[in-house]
């Protein structure tokens, strides 16, 4: 006996015999798929920059031009977090402003 755990249809995301256009098109089936995947891959990119400039950190054993550039890579991989973050929580401003409801 398998068990599904967290299956969702296709057909209940991107909806590909709906909303195609006419009256039931609007911006936010076209957009919400583009911005939740941008969202997550760039999320998951910033994540494993992170974990890769940890290991640059740890393997730099006391070079001094290899640990800086693996406190810059840490620096940005941060920072590209943040951005993601940020870019996250404008989005869902402007949804609720727009009245879109994104995600």
């Amino acid at each position: 006996m398998t068990r599904q755990v967290l299956a969702i249809a296709l057909e209940d995301i991107y909806a590909p015999g709906k909303a195609v256009g006419g009256q039931g098109a609007t911006i936010a089936t076209l957009a919400n798929p583009l911005i939740a995947n941008v969202l997550i891959i760039s999320g998951i990119t910033a994540f494993l920059v992170i974990i890769f400039a940890g290991f640059a950190y740890i393997s730099a054993s006391g070079d001094k031009t290899k640990t800086e550039q693996a406190q810059n890579m840490l620096n940005y991989g941060i920072l590209g977090l943040l951005v993601v973050v940020a870019a996250f929580v404008i989005t869902r401003i402007i949804g609720a402003v727009i009245g879109f409801k994104f995600f």
